[in-house]
């Protein structure tokens, strides 16, 4: 008896450890991401940026799309140029929509890998 309240112990033990260092890991990551400014270079289609985060290493860009044309997009990319500091471009990152009814809204997330990241700048072009 005493054996499998040892081990039942241990087993509880060991899920609390790995549910409290797993909540641990994701504070440290959320925490480590920092907003960085930009602007949106164009007014049609519309693009409303929401959040826009980076680490050392990487980073994400959270916005909406909304096609404020008078016709129906069937392909376009979201074009995210990433600057340091000292306005080097480090590199771009393209997003394709497809098939964008008039008036419609649509979210996009854009994750990258690069380093230093300080400032971004959004268009829209119809081919990479």
């Amino acid at each position: 008896m005493a054996t499998v309240k040892r081990i039942l112990f241990y087993g509880i033990v060991i899920v609390v450890f790995a549910i409290f260092s797993n909540f641990i890991v994701k504070i440290g990551l959320r925490n480590t991401y920092k907003n960085i400014s930009g602007e949106v270079k164009i007014s049609s289609p519309q693009i409303v940026m929401s959040e826009v985060k980076t680490t050392d290493v990487n980073g994400y860009a959270k916005g909406t799309i909304k096609n404020n044309l008078e016709e129906d997009i069937d392909k376009i990319y979201i074009k995210i140029d990433l600057y340091s500091k000292r306005d080097i471009n480090l590199g771009t990152q393209y997003l394709e929509v497809k098939d964008l009814a008039v008036g419609e809204t649509r979210e996009f997330e854009i994750d990258y890998r690069y380093s230093n990241v300080n400032h971004y700048e959004i268009t829209c072009v119809f081919e990479k």
